[in-house]
């Protein structure tokens, strides 16, 4: 019975071994750590989605805050533009789902973002809703929080007069023609690109673009070549085009790598990306038992709503106590 117990256990680690090894080479992590150092971004990347939206109401003043202080390698955001020209950051194609556009507005709870003007949205709370869904992690200041410009991003991003390095998607760029230069001049402004063949003095490239339209990241490697860029891939792309038409069309814009879906993350998939000299960043992954079994299948970072949880997962330290940096909100 003993001998037969220790057979199976033999076997057992046999087989794990095999299985490892076997990934292990279809998912070439060593070949997403050196796409990571040809773009010069931190290896096992920890990309705070919207901020730390997990903790408090997404892209506000606060999610950003949170994941600032912790520590996350990037501050992810999308971006868009109001009717009157301003960029600002938000994730929805509409306002319904995370303001209450319908008490102020009645009435245009689905019209798009680029039909109305900045002053219109800054009388919009995006942090009720958080309270209401979330009430074990909701806070009193959430409320009455206001939808922020991109420059008021990059204000909480730069406060401690550093370039707080941004992850930044051109979310629907169709609907806004020439986003993509005025993206550019401001973050030119700001600091975060360099103009002419300047370096800009950072440890990481200070700001990476992303977006699921190839025309976008085209037109952005075409005015920013200096900037990383990430082909964002979703099922439906891949059932449309198929994985050898996405790599090549990310390879044509100089992409530094892909960010699929989580569904999409198989050792097979990262490998193809691997061997082609792009690295992965998985969205949106926001439990440990993911991580592991993404990391294992040769992930090179994630975005994630709980970026304090990834760090701990990396064995990343916290730059201040998680636990103090939540206490300090009201």
């Amino acid at each position: 019975m003993v001998r037969n117990i220790g057979i199976v256990i033999v076997s057992i680690i046999i087989i794990a071994i095999v299985l490892d090894a076997v990934v292990s080479i279809l998912s070439r992590p060593q070949a997403g750590r050196k796409a990571c150092q040809a773009a010069n971004i931190p290896y096992k990347t920890v990309i705070a989605h919207r901020g730390a939206s997990y903790w408090a109401p997404e892209e506000t003043y606060f999610s950003y805050n949170i994941a600032k202080n912790v520590g996350a390698d990037y501050l992810e955001m999308d971006v868009q533009r109001t009717k009157d020209d301003v960029i600002i950051v938000f994730h929805d194609d509409t306002l319904n789902r995370i303001t209450n556009v319908a008490e102020v507005f009645p009435g245009r709870e689905n019209d798009a973002i680029n039909t109305f003007t900045i002053a219109e949205l800054k009388m919009l709370d995006v942090g009720k809703w958080f309270n209401t869904s979330f009430p074990q992690r909701s806070r009193h200041s959430y409320s009455e929080t206001q939808i922020l410009t991109l420059d008021e991003v990059i204000d909480i991003a730069t406060s401690d007069n550093g370039l707080y390095p941004l992850y930044i998607e051109t979310k629907s760029p169709k609907n806004f023609p020439g986003i993509e230069e005025q993206l550019v001049q401001i973050l030119q402004t700001r600091g975060y690109i360099a103009e002419n063949e300047n370096k800009i003095n950072a440890p990481y490239a200070p700001v990476l673009f992303q977006s699921f339209e190839i025309e976008s990241l085209l037109l952005l490697q075409k005015i920013a070549p200096q900037v990383p860029r990430i082909y964002l891939i979703d099922e439906d792309m891949v059932n449309q085009k198929g994985w050898d038409s996405l790599i090549a069309e990310a390879k044509q814009a100089q992409c530094a790598g892909i960010g699929p879906s989580g569904y999409l993350g198989w050792p097979w998939i990262t490998g193809k990306a691997h061997r082609n000299g792009l690295l992965v960043h998985i969205y949106t992954v926001n439990k440990k038992w993911q991580y592991r079994l993404l990391d294992w299948f040769g992930a090179d970072g994630f975005f994630t709503d709980r970026c304090e949880l990834l760090m701990e997962f990396y064995v990343k330290p916290h730059k201040e106590p998680f636990k103090e940096i939540l206490s300090h909100i009201d």
